[in-house]
């Protein structure tokens, strides 16, 4: 912990900052869960409410056939047979999520809910356990702490899931590349954020990964096409015009949820149009940057954060849990201020980006649209090519 002290910030100060932040998202969702799911109380908003729409999809599939998640009837009855839940959450997922999901809606809800975060958290902590592997023990915690994991925990995402897969996918291109493709397929539960990835593969020259990554999104697709029928992506294609239209390019409820250009471009007033242009001024760049440190091979902690922060940067529909995966370029800054210390402003950066998921979900609880974190993301991702420049020049 060196570098954090030379630069102000004593290991103490880190470690009661990350004791204190996995102490308050401990209880808070313990006193939760047990409020809703031991004792039975409904007032107050439901632990894990996304998830009342993939167990009710599941159980829909189940009951119904695959096609039928995509009718807001019969997803609503079953929805409201949850209880506690007054509005219809959409199925906007391929069946590949949905195939994914199809056991849990074996179970009671309060069951799979259970069963679910367990599966979520324990990826997770496997793939953060990689990543955290050399630092000192403040360091460990300080990425244990992170906000975004509570908060995807409390909405009952899967953003846990995508995090661990970009995490495996990255971590695990050198001594498994096959292993790391795999990890790239298994985000099409979510394939919106595996569009990097070919980009970053092919431009670091990892041939097998990318190769291997193709092949097993392949075999996802046929798996589930054969097992939910390819009426199934029929209805999802046919779908997903009327989803971005409603619930993105005029979904003003769901724009203070939405960490992006776009969302901050809407709630300003600006045309569809013209919140697509703000969209494409920063994710068009994002996305040469991710391009450009993949290509002159960049220190390996550089290209993870850049490809991390790219990929959330590219989204014109991200939701505010989805900042799950910002654990990734802040466990990778961390090992790369042993080679290179960060400043007293990347620290900075550091801090907010670890707090940010937070700020995000009570900015949504309390429905104060305030996207800090499109802000803070832009700025480290800047940091981050500042950092590898920083070391060109000085080796020129």
């Amino acid at each position: 912990m060196a570098n954090a002290s030379r630069k102000g910030i004593p290991s103490e100060s880190i470690t009661f900052c990350a004791l204190t932040a996995l102490t308050i998202q401990t209880v808070v969702l313990a006193n939760w869960g047990t409020h809703y799911y031991l004792l039975r109380q409904s007032t107050g908003p439901l632990l894990g409410w996304d998830f009342v729409v993939f167990w009710s999809a599941a159980r829909v599939t189940l009951e119904h056939g695959a096609a039928m998640v995509f009718s807001p009837t019969v997803l609503h009855e079953m929805e409201a047979a949850v209880g506690h839940f007054r509005e219809i959450g959409p199925w906007a997922y391929p069946p590949t999520f949905l195939l994914a999901l199809i056991p849990f809606g074996l179970f009671s809800f309060a069951t799979a809910f259970g069963l679910f975060s367990a599966a979520g958290l324990a990826v997770y902590a496997v793939a953060l356990r990689r990543a955290v592997r050399g630092l000192d023990p403040p360091y460990m915690l300080f990425a244990a702490g992170f906000s975004g994991v509570g908060v995807a925990l409390a909405a009952g995402q899967n953003s846990l899931l995508t995090t661990a897969a970009a995490a495996g996918a990255t971590l695990l291109l050198d001594s498994n590349p096959i292993l790391a493709g795999t990890c790239v397929a298994a985000l099409a539960i979510k394939p919106q954020l595996a569009v990097l990835f070919p980009l970053a593969l092919a431009c670091g020259r990892k041939w097998k990964a990318l190769a291997a990554s193709a092949a097993w999104a392949l075999a996802f697709a046929t798996v589930a096409t054969a097992i939910l029928g390819a009426d199934a992506w029929t209805v999802f294609a046919a779908h997903l015009p009327s989803f971005n239209q409603r619930f993105v390019e005029h979904g003003s409820t769901h724009w203070a949820a939405m960490p992006t250009v776009f969302a901050a471009a809407r709630l300003a007033g600006a045309s569809v149009p013209a919140a697509y242009v703000a969209q494409a001024l920063i994710g068009v760049p994002a996305a040469a940057a991710v391009a450009y440190l993949w290509l002159c091979d960049a220190r390996f902690e550089l290209r993870v954060s850049a490809l991390a922060l790219g990929t959330l940067l590219v989204q014109p529909y991200l939701m505010y849990y989805d900042l799950a995966w910002l654990s990734l370029p802040i466990v990778m800054l961390l090992h790369d201020a042993k080679t290179v210390e960060l400043s007293r402003i990347e620290w900075i950066l550091v801090g907010a980006t670890w707090l940010v998921p937070a700020q995000a979900f009570i900015a949504v609880g309390f429905d104060f649209p305030c996207h800090i974190a499109t802000v803070v993301m832009i700025a480290l991702l800047v940091a981050v090519v500042r950092r590898h420049l920083a070391v060109r020049r000085r080796c020129g």
